[in-house]
Parts: structure tokens; C-alpha cells; sequence
């Protein structure tokens, strides 16, 4: 990162650097971890490390690495598993499937799209699926606008 970073840095202002240097540090403290094959440091570690007063800091710094190109995040409820993009080395860990907001699962999702394919209205839908006809078509909406031309 750092030949990365020195690369951007010739016009930066003092706050940049700044900014510039709390990457590096937070980009070293993660590739520690993924080279000791050792689970991602939580946002309250990070935090502490960075001399932060609060995680919210820290998540911040992880999301701008992950913009910028140099990590990778998998997102879990309580987890997170980052891979350093240069080495390909990840930190240790699982990812436990999120649950979809609203309880919408992916069974849940095909029973949807299969029931409005075979002509039943949003509103028998719902009943099926013990969820409002207005869910169902929002849930629909949101399906048909990630799948594309496939729900046409």
C-alpha cells in the first residue's frame, strides 16, 4: 500500500497525510492478521489500535481500504473476513449467512417469482407466503430490478 499511497501523495494536505498514514496503519494491522492466519480484529481492537474513541472510526478506515481497492470484505451478522488483494492472503474465520431483511429467504424469493410466473396475483401470494400483498409485490420489484431481463 505504501507505494500505493506515496503514488497520490505529492499534492496532499496535512489532513490527507494524515488520513493517508491511518490507512497504512490499519492496512498493516490487517495483513498481521490474514499472515497469521488470524481471525479479522473486531471494530473496538481496531479502534484502540488507532486511538480511536469509538468502532465507528475504524469501520470507516475498512470501508475506504475496500473502495480503494486494496482489501476485500465478506460480511457476516457478527463477522467479517478480509482478503488483502496484493498477497491473497484472507484472515481466518467463517461468514454464517445473513438473514434477508424481512424474512425473505431465497426459498421464500423462488416460491414468489414461481407463483407470479404461473399467474397468481400478488395478493394469493401473500397468503401463501403469510406475508401482505404490498411486501410482495415490493419484494418482487426488488428481485425483477436484480435479475434483469431474466424476470421479464
Amino acid at each position: 500500500m505504501s507505494a500505493g499511497i506515496a503514488a497520490v501523495r505529492k499534492a496532499r494536505t496535512p489532513q490527507q497525510r494524515t488520513r493517508d498514514d491511518r490507512l497504512e496503519k490499519m492496512l498493516r494491522a490487517l495483513e498481521r492478521a490474514a499472515n497469521n492466519n488470524a481471525p479479522c480484529p473486531s471494530n473496538e481492537d481496531l479502534s484502540h489500535l488507532m486511538g480511536y474513541a469509538g468502532p465507528s472510526k475504524a469501520s470507516d478506515l475498512i470501508s475506504m481500504l475496500e473502495a480503494m481497492g486494496f482489501i476485500t470484505v465478506d460480511r457476516g451478522f457478527a463477522s467479517r473476513i478480509v482478503t488483502i488483494v496484493k498477497t491473497g492472503k484472507k484472515t481466518a474465520g467463517t461468514i454464517g449467512r445473513r438473514r434477508q431483511k424481512g424474512g425473505w429467504t431465497e426459498d421464500r424469493d423462488a416460491i414468489l417469482m414461481d407463483g407470479i410466473a404461473e399467474g397468481l396475483t400478488f395478493a394469493a401470494m401473500g397468503k401463501i407466503l403469510h406475508k401482505s400483498k404490498n411486501a410482495c409485490i415490493s419484494r418482487f420489484h426488488a428481485l425483477a430490478a436484480s435479475m434483469g431481463h431474466q424476470a421479464a
